[in-house]
């Protein structure tokens, strides 16, 4: 019967994108997120939701009155650069090239998902509904896990939705903690009350479910996104007064468990999944200093053979102390930068460093911008918590498989949207002051 329901609710819902794609747009970021084949069993469970939006996304928007323009940026070349390099680096695979070309054609989906985003969601109305569609699909993960958590006493251990890239423990947490920021965004953007408190406390469930994840990496994305707060923030006792207790409630909620593992990030160098993340990186070195250009292929890290083989050179890089690594099965990279120097080379990492640094400098002068002009001061406020959400990813995705991750190539596409909606308000404002002289 859920399987029925499911599938009738989605089918219902795609005649409302004829003539609006970027209606579309909304769909397919909530069924890229929800992963909704998850929740479903039977005969829906097999199919693409995602995929079936996509291309229906995609058509309405070819035969609809809305011009078929791709919007041209930094963001947007950078992205298409990104995709082609994959194929080329897939293209020369060390390790399974089938299993290269099919994590490139993951990342392809997501790149052309963050153009079209960029391309179709260029207005106050449309990038609102966006963030709303992104809360509604990652934060329904948190707020269900959250409630577990909450009702087992903190005895549930969260984890996200199978075999996805938030399946994971300490992926699940990466994603709750990029999601908060854009609840509280949210939160600032409406005046309607019962809403208002929804929001407010679907962000204390969201907060409870990093807890529950028991990962290291969340509570210092977590720690990295308060510290940036109060920094930024131009009311300190005020915030102090709101964090202090919600801090308190949290982790006097947290189970004893869960203190003996935080407590394990002192050290750190004694503990052996922290120096397996080490041995990985090593490891992830090693491919790129012999595949400087194009690294070893998607994936290369995890094909056993690839793995065995630099273990053989790991002696190379003794000036770091670690023990040897395992020769039983290989690990990924755990990593966001050494997962894509793995996979892509100093060529690709320079590709993916320089995307996340255009994302942040697009925030910088949207929130300048923001500040002079009353009627886009929503895009700085977006801006500004957008930036919470990128350093919980190159922070806590320091040691995490993250890199391609849909959810930073969608924020990276709406900072270069709101740059475009900034930047067009101040043409205007020069061009009415030239007719004016």
């Amino acid at each position: 019967m859920r399987d029925l329901v499911f599938v009738v609710g989605l089918l219902s819902m795609l005649p409302f994108v004829f003539g609006r794609p970027h209606v579309g747009v909304l769909l397919w970021c909530w069924t890229a997120l929800l992963v909704p084949n998850f929740y479903v069993f039977g005969f829906a469970s097999s199919i693409p939701y995602n995929l079936i939006v996509a291309i229906f996304t995609l058509l309405v928007w070819a035969f609809s009155k809305e011009p078929v323009r791709i919007s041209v940026n930094r963001t947007t070349v950078l992205l298409i650069l990104f995709g082609l390099f994959g194929a080329m680096s897939a293209s020369f695979a060390i390790g399974n090239r089938e299993a290269a070309w099919a994590e490139w054609e993951k990342l392809v989906k997501m790149i052309i998902f963050a153009v079209v985003v960029s391309s179709l969601m260029n207005s106050r109305a449309r990038i609102e509904a966006l963030v709303y569609a992104i809360c509604l699909s990652l934060g329904f993960h948190g707020v269900v896990e959250g409630l577990k958590f909450l009702a087992s006493g903190g005895g549930h251990h969260i984890y996200g939705p199978g075999a996805s890239i938030i399946g994971d423990n300490n992926h699940f947490a990466l994603a709750m903690l990029c999601t908060l920021p854009l609840l509280f965004f949210l939160y600032r953007q409406t005046s309607h009350r019962a809403l208002k408190l929804g929001i407010l406390g679907s962000a204390a469930i969201l907060s409870f479910s990093v807890v529950g994840t028991f990962s290291r990496g969340g509570l210092i994305g977590l720690l990295a996104i308060g510290v940036w707060s109060f920094l930024h923030s131009a009311r300190k006792v005020r915030f102090l007064a709101l964090l202090i207790p919600l801090a308190f409630a949290i982790f006097s909620f947290a189970p004893e468990r869960w203190f003996e593992r935080m407590d394990t990030i002192a050290t750190a160098d004694q503990d052996s999944s922290f120096m397996g993340r080490v041995i990985a990186w090593k490891q992830s070195t090693l491919i790129a200093l012999d595949n400087p250009v194009l690294g070893g292929g998607f994936q290369a890290l995890q094909n056993f053979s690839v793995w065995k083989l630099y273990s053989l050179k790991f002696a190379e890089l003794d000036f770091i102390p670690t023990d040897e690594p395992d020769t039983l099965r290989p690990h990924a990279a755990h990593s966001i930068y050494f997962q894509v120097l793995g996979d892509l080379g100093f060529v690709g990492l320079a590709l993916f460093v320089t995307l996340g640094l255009i994302a942040w400098r697009n925030s910088i002068v949207v929130i300048r911008k923001a500040r002079r002009r009353k009627e886009i001061e929503w895009t700085g406020q977006l801006a500004q918590y957008i930036q919470y959400s990128l350093i919980a990813y190159f922070v806590a995705g320091a040691a995490l498989s993250m890199a391609y991750f849909e959810l930073m190539f969608v924020l990276f596409a709406v900072l270069a949207s709101l740059r475009q909606i900034v930047d067009r308000k101040d043409g205007d404002q020069a061009m009415v002051a030239g007719m004016a002289q």
